[in-house]
């Protein structure tokens, strides 16, 4: 075969098996192309995912931090109820010792009172006993009597039934002295 012919050769050779050389060299050249398509869009789907990971893990800490916040608010809101009850309870306990002072006051006042009104009842009793005994021990009585100012004390009801009253009692004993 001449130089010629051998190129003729080769180039039908080559035409007809093009179809299977030009395949595999489409083959190979697409292959490069879709892994350089796909490429991209792996990426990008990389991305997106850590992208939409992160948001979701910075929403999660947002609600926390939110979710502490509501926590703390609550907290306090009740901690300001309870100061409100207890200084409800600090009012309504100042009010009652302020009454049970007025209490005390007066049941001292009373106590005073009934303990002069038993000094008086007792000086009368040592009275009306001297003037069964001693005319001069008796205006020594009644004078000590109308200095201590007692007399304001004796009752003017009757201490027992059926008896005279304390005051008429000192009037008519006074009333023999003077």
């Amino acid at each position: 075969m001449n130089p010629e012919e051998s190129k003729r050769v080769e180039a039908t050779e080559e035409k007809t098996s093009p179809p299977e050389t030009s395949a595999q060299e489409a083959s190979q050249k697409t292959a490069p192309k879709e892994r350089s398509k796909s490429r991209p869009v792996t990426v990008y789907l990389g991305v997106f995912f850590a992208v939409v990971f992160l948001l979701l893990v910075m929403s999660f800490f947002m609600q926390q931090r939110s979710h502490q916040a509501l926590e703390d608010l609550n907290e306090s809101m009740s901690a300001s109820q309870d100061l409100t009850a207890l200084q409800m309870d600090k009012q309504r306990l100042e009010f009652e010792l302020q009454k049970t002072k007025e209490d005390l006051a007066q049941a001292e006042e009373s106590l005073e009172k009934l303990e002069k009104q038993a000094q008086a009842l007792e000086c009368l009793r040592q009275m009306e006993a001297a003037s069964r005994t001693s005319y001069t021990s008796l205006k020594t009585l009644v004078e000590q009597f109308e200095e201590s100012e007692l007399v304001d004390y004796l009752p003017t009801e009757p201490v027992v039934e059926g008896a005279d009253a304390p005051a008429d009692v000192y009037r008519n004993l006074y009333a023999m002295i003077y």
